[in-house]
């Protein structure tokens, strides 16, 4: 499964016609999801909801190229967009074959 429609699976987020949309601020209408790091937040925000932060940052922290960063250097490399995605669908693809 594509690495957006896994994460828009997760988040509950409609595929539109033209764009990945999620309910806006106040319920109504739509807004596109341009998969950066406002839309990385909310991900954090809802991960934390269901109580699965600490499962990513673990399932995160296990990958061995990333075992030679330090802390700081974890969370700023998860402060890039690309980086963030790209490891919430790889763990949320193990997750569901799991």
């Amino acid at each position: 499964m594509k690495m957006k429609k896994l994460i828009a699976e997760y988040m509950g987020w409609k595929i539109g016609v033209l764009d990945w949309r999620r309910p806006g601020n106040d319920g109504c209408g739509l807004v596109q999801v341009s998969f950066n790091l406002n839309d990385a937040g909310l991900c954090v925000k809802e991960m934390q909801r269901r109580g699965e932060w600490v499962n990513f940052m673990d399932y995160i922290e296990a990958d061995t190229n990333k075992q030679c960063l330090t802390w700081n250097q974890l969370i700023a490399w998860l402060f890039n967009a690309d980086n963030f995605f790209t490891d919430m669908a790889a763990w949320l693809k193990e997750k569901k074959n799991g």
